[in-house]
């Protein structure tokens, strides 16, 4: 496992800790106020890259133990 991927782990677990922290939040909220998840801006984007960076190194390292067999 490389460090992106790690760190590609880390964050996925930390946004799991995130989202049940905001559902307990949005639950003490009053019956009409809207959640908005500005958050998710910038959390959403930063998973989806370092997933598909983490799941590219994962292929070049298959394809690299492959080839060296």
């Amino acid at each position: 496992m490389t460090k992106i991927q790690k760190f590609t782990l880390i964050l996925l677990v930390l946004y799991g800790i995130w989202e049940i922290a905001v559902y307990i939040w949005s639950k003490n909220l009053p019956p009409n106020d809207p959640l908005i998840r500005a958050d998710l801006i910038l959390i959403y984007p930063l998973l989806i890259i370092m997933i598909i960076i983490s799941i590219v190194q994962l292929i070049f390292s298959w394809k690299r133990k492959n080839s060296d067999n």
